[in-house]
């Protein structure tokens, strides 16, 4: 019995430690490279098993965490703004609306145009938003009815990338920003407005007058990501439609005072005479100092046309104004109006048909 064992433990020995045979060591290896090779295909199988998103409302059902994980999106909707400079694209289809971040790409649409994209999720300022898109022009389609909401709405951000429609008054864009803009307002708020075309005479005769706009509510963030206000990004002049008839915004002006002026409102004749000098002071002895916006721009234009002068004769006026030793002191010049509304100042306005002005 002794020695059986001996021979069953000194087998079992000898093959553990006999040297192991070229096949042996080959099958080994293929053992050992097939492990990591095993993984790819189910790598690929998780990839499989993630639901491909085919609209806005499955894609807004991600959370913050989802979204990073570049779920792929099919998607079909109608473009409600499309922005190559800025790098902005809108879309909205039967569930929802959300933003396409094309930065970098130079796409542009007209709004209306049905698009697919071809796109994954990621995480953004406001929800998810899509990146990485391949953008597909199928057409013309139809803008979904606007949805109408107040400033104070939009303000909540809770529309954030819809399609809306709202009013209020507009006075001067208060940014450096070389096209059309606004800050509409109602009340004690207000926001942003954008057009991405080149600023002009015409959109600036708006300022002041009480309107109507569509657009798509979206929000002006600051340097860190931090939201400073809504704006609505319009895609024409044509969807900003002033209340009352075409012909009250030329009748409307803005003007821009120090935020502890009490003065909420000008006549035109009032306002005339600051622009002449021959109005010193607000109330008592609170001295008025006059700035314009500089030469040749157009909110210059529109200032001096309610003198119905243009820069040359306004320029001249004050000249002989000056050495007539008249009291007042010639208007300042400035690059725009944002730099008088960084310095601490509130818009009012003044309008030609009503001389106790409005609010």
């Amino acid at each position: 019995m002794t020695e059986i064992l001996s021979r069953r433990i000194g087998k079992t020995h000898s093959e553990l430690v006999s040297p192991i045979s070229a096949q042996s060591l080959c099958f080994v290896a293929v053992r050992v490279l097939l492990l990591p090779l095993a993984v790819f295909p189910l790598f690929a199988q998780l990839q499989n098993n993630r639901p491909t998103l085919r609209s806005v409302r499955e894609i807004w059902g991600l959370n913050s965490a989802e979204a990073k994980n570049a779920y792929a999106v099919h998607l079909e909707g109608v473009v409600t703004y499309s922005d190559a400079e800025w790098g902005l694209l809108f879309i909205a289809d039967e569930t929802g609306a959300i933003y396409i971040n094309t930065h970098g790409m130079g796409f542009s649409t007209p709004a209306g145009s049905r698009i697919h994209v071809d796109a994954v999720t990621g995480p953004g300022d406001i929800g998810t938003v899509i990146v990485r898109p391949n953008i597909h022009v199928l057409g013309q389609g139809s803008l979904p009815p606007p949805e109408r909401r107040s400033l104070t709405e939009i303000n909540t951000l809770t529309f954030d990338s819809h399609f809306v429609e709202t009013h209020g008054v507009l006075a001067a864009c208060d940014q450096p920003w070389a096209r059309i803009c606004f800050r509409i307002v109602d009340g004690k708020v207000s926001a942003l407005v954008v057009i991405p075309i080149p600023n002009n005479a015409s959109a600036q005769r708006l300022v002041g007058a009480s309107v109507q706009i569509r657009g798509v509510s979206g929000v002006h963030l600051d340097p860190d990501g931090k939201p400073l206000s809504a704006m609505i990004f319009v895609s024409r002049l044509e969807d900003i439609k002033v209340e009352g008839g075409a012909t009250q915004a030329l009748n409307a002006v803005a003007v821009i005072v120090n935020k502890t002026n009490p003065v909420n409102n000008l006549s035109m004749a009032e306002l005339k005479e600051i622009l002449l000098g021959e109005r010193l002071y607000w109330r008592g002895t609170q001295e008025i100092s006059l700035l314009l916006p500089s030469p040749g721009s157009p909110d210059r234009e529109i200032a001096l046309s309610v003198l119905h002068m243009d820069d040359s004769s306004y320029e001249r006026y004050w000249s002989e104004r000056m050495r007539s030793g008249k009291a007042g002191h010639a208007p300042a010049a400035v690059s725009s109006t944002g730099v008088a509304a960084k310095s601490g100042l509130r818009h009012t306005r003044g309008n030609r048909n009503c001389p106790r002005g409005r609010r």
